[in-house]
C-alpha cells in the first residue's frame, strides 16, 4: 500500500497532540459538518503523550516504518500495512521513537458513529459498528499485515478522500456506502477468529433482546419513554438494561432516543413547511427550546439552518439518508 502522491502529510505532534483535552479525551476536529475525515500522520513524536480515548471512531492503516502501541494494559509493534480499529471506549496511545528509529506514517479515517447508526431502529447498522463496540482489554484490535485487509481498506479510504467534504447528497452517499464496504471487511474478519465469535454471538443476543423496545420507538417516539418503560419492555433491571443498550449501541438509551428524534425531525425540516415549534412537539420534545439544544447538539446546525440548508432536495417527501452495501453483513451462523 502506498499513498497517492499530492496527499498532505501532518506531524502527529501539531495535529494529533494538541486535541487531547484535559480529560485525556482525543477530541478530532472535524473539518466539516460531515463527521468524517481523512489525514496522513507522519508519526515522529520524541515525547511521551498520556493514555487517551478517543471521541470518535477510527481505522489506523500504518504506510511505513514500525511504532510502539499501547492499548489498555498491552503492549505490541505495529508494522507497515498492519490495521488499528480505534473505538470510543478504550484507551490507548502509540509510544515514541526510539533514538535509532526512523519516522513511521499512517492513513487515518476518523467518523463519528452516528454517520452509520442515526437514530434508525437497530439492524445492519449496529452489526457494521460492532468491530468497535466489542473493544475492550482483550479483544485484538490491532490487524496484522498478513490478513491483506490494507489495501481493500485503504482503496476506499481513497474514495471517501476524493469525495469529501460531502458538500452533496450524492457524495455524502457515496461516502456512506464506502465507508460501510470497510467496516463490513472488518466484521467478516472478526467473524472468522475464534477468540471473537463468542462476543460477537453476544453481542447478537443482545440486540434481539433490545428488539421490542426498538418496535416501540418507532411507534411511539413521540411520547415520553422513561428508561424503567424501556427496561420493562426488555424484561431486564434497570441496570442490566442500561449497560446492555449501552454495549451494543454505543450510547446511553437518553442519547439514543435524542438522536432517533432528531432524524425524525431532519426528514419533516427537510420535507415539510411546517412550523418548527409543532415539529418539536411532533418528535417528541418537551419544548422548542429544548428541542433547539439537542438538534444543534447532534447536527452542529440550528432546526432553521438544516432547514434552509436541505429543504427541496428531495422530490419525493422524505429525506433519503443512506445508500446500503450490495449484500448485508456475513454473520457467523448461530448454533
Amino acid at each position: 500500500m502506498r499513498a497517492e502522491s499530492g496527499v498532505t502529510w501532518e506531524r502527529v505532534d501539531s495535529f494529533v497532540d494538541r486535541q487531547i483535552n484535559a480529560e485525556k479525551s482525543h477530541v478530532w476536529p472535524f473539518a466539516h459538518s460531515y463527521p468524517i475525515d481523512v489525514r496522513f500522520l507522519i508519526l515522529d513524536r520524541r515525547h511521551d503523550v498520556p493514555m487517551h480515548r478517543p471521541d470518535h471512531l477510527e481505522v489506523v492503516i500504518f504506510e511505513s516504518g514500525e511504532l510502539g502501541y499501547e492499548v489498555e494494559d498491552h503492549t505490541c509493534m505495529v508494522h507497515k500495512n498492519d490495521i488499528i480499529v480505534v473505538g470510543d471506549r478504550i484507551r490507548h496511545r502509540c509510544l515514541p521513537l526510539g533514538v535509532s528509529q526512523r519516522e513511521a506514517r499512517s492513513v487515518v479515517l476518523s467518523f463519528l458513529p452516528n454517520l452509520i447508526h442515526s437514530g434508525a431502529p437497530l439492524g445492519d447498522d449496529v452489526q457494521y459498528l460492532m468491530p468497535f463496540t466489542l473493544l475492550n482489554a482483550s479483544f485484538p484490535n490491532v490487524i496484522p499485515a498478513g490478513t491483506g485487509l490494507s489495501r481493500e481498506i485503504f482503496d476506499f479510504i481513497e474514495r471517501i478522500r476524493g469525495e469529501l467534504p460531502g458538500d452533496s447528497e450524492r457524495s455524502r452517499l457515496a461516502i456512506k456506502t464506502y465507508l460501510k464496504m470497510i467496516l463490513l471487511a472488518l466484521v467478516n474478519h472478526y467473524a472468522e477468529l475464534g477468540a471473537t465469535r463468542e462476543a460477537l454471538y453476544r453481542q447478537q443476543s443482545n440486540v434481539r433482546r433490545l428488539a421490542p423496545l426498538l418496535e416501540h420507538i418507532e411507534q411511539h417516539y413521540d411520547e415520553p419513554i422513561r428508561v424503567n418503560d424501556a427496561a420493562r419492555l426488555c424484561a431486564m433491571s434497570d441496570c442490566c438494561f442500561m449497560h446492555s443498550f449501552k454495549e451494543v449501541t454505543g450510547q446511553s438509551f437518553v442519547a439514543y432516543l435524542n438522536h432517533f428524534r432528531v432524524a425524525r425531525a431532519q426528514e419533516l425540516l427537510a420535507s415539510t413547511d411546517r412550523a418548527i415549534l409543532e415539529i418539536s412537539l411532533e418528535t417528541g420534545f418537551c419544548n422548542q427550546s429544548y428541542f433547539g439544544v439537542i438538534f444543534r447538539r447532534i447536527t452542529g446546525m440550528t432546526p432553521l439552518e438544516y432547514r434552509l440548508q436541505h429543504a427541496g432536495r428531495t422530490a419525493s417527501g422524505s429525506l433519503q439518508t443512506a445508500v446500503s452495501p450490495p449484500s448485508t453483513v456475513k454473520m457467523p451462523p448461530t448454533q
